[in-house]
């Protein structure tokens, strides 16, 4: 049964789009800060400025990040600016702002009394964004690379839920993969299913043999000294959200090829992208979830 609850989804990349047209299967839904162009959905209201006639609605769904500066939204496709603060009347009261990795955008919200919840910790939504992200992952290496997958030696760095997507994958492919993790228990489940591992610590005495090393990691793994045995025609893909696992100004000093692969699933797969966050939004609203204010 269709909910009579209004929802606005609100800047944000293509897979935002995606985002409004699946929540539009649910929900009376409106979209703001895209053109008609962009989104040619007519399931979806598009509205094209702020002042046009916006309605006070029960969720809004704001993108990842929701603000690079803590004043606008991220809206990369919007053709006008939209302030943070503009956003507070659009809530109706008890009602819920979605986004992902809020940041100094928090205190908007905190200080209006609104709940706010971050998508990027539901464990559902992780969970599936790891097969858009491990798959332009897998994209990004067959483009970059000067040779197969299959026989190629990799070094996997980390063993979560997009380090074990993209190392079965890998493996899958035939190629060479060495999972680097720090937990005994993850090393073990990566042997499990056929890949070598080894500890994150004492990674210098480990990177010289690859010719490809993924990071999905969000922290700096990749320093000096590991970058210095780096084998010098190997491909550092880095997959961490910011700051990122590399240590960029030794990277560019010792001249290792570096792709840090932001917003994987966005850029690759923005329609199903779009589909799990809707997903992941309407299984909240629906009261299916479990979701804890941010």
């Amino acid at each position: 049964m269709r909910s009579q609850k209004r929802v606005l989804v609100i800047g944000g990349d293509l897979r935002y789009g995606y985002t409004a047209r699946a929540l539009s299967r649910h929900f009376d839904t409106y979209a703001l800060g895209f053109t008609r162009r962009v989104l040619p959905f007519p399931e979806v209201a598009v509205l094209e400025s702020a002042a046009q006639g916006v309605p006070v609605c029960d969720a809004l769904v704001l993108p990842m990040p929701v603000s690079d500066d803590g004043v606008c939204v991220n809206a990369p496709l919007s053709p006008q600016v939209l302030p943070l603060h503009s956003l507070v009347p659009l809530v109706r009261e008890g009602g819920t702002v979605f986004g992902g990795r809020f940041g100094k955008a928090q205190e908007v919200f905190d200080k209006a009394g609104i709940r706010t919840v971050d998508y990027l910790q539901e464990e559902a939504l992780s969970v599936a964004n790891a097969v858009p992200t491990a798959e332009g992952a897998l994209q990004i290496l067959l483009e970059e690379m000067p040779r197969t997958l299959c026989g190629s030696r990799v070094l996997v760095l980390g063993y979560g839920r997009i380090g074990s997507r993209l190392a079965h994958s890998l493996h899958a492919l035939g190629a060479r993969v060495t999972v680097a993790a720090r937990r005994l228990s993850d090393r073990t489940h990566a042997e499990a299913v056929g890949c070598r591992a080894v500890p994150t610590a004492g990674l210098a005495g480990e990177v010289g043999g690859f010719d490809v090393i993924c990071n999905t990691v969000p922290a700096v793994l990749l320093t000096r000294e590991v970058l210095s045995a780096v084998s010098p025609d190997a491909l550092v893909l880095d997959l961490a959200s910011k700051p990122g696992g590399v240590d960029w100004e030794a990277a560019k000093a010792l001249s290792v090829r570096v792709v840090w692969a932001l917003s994987l699933p966005g850029r690759t797969a923005p329609v199903t992208a779009g589909e799990i966050i809707a997903r992941t939004v309407t299984d909240i609203l629906t009261e299916g979830g479990n979701a804890d204010g941010a």
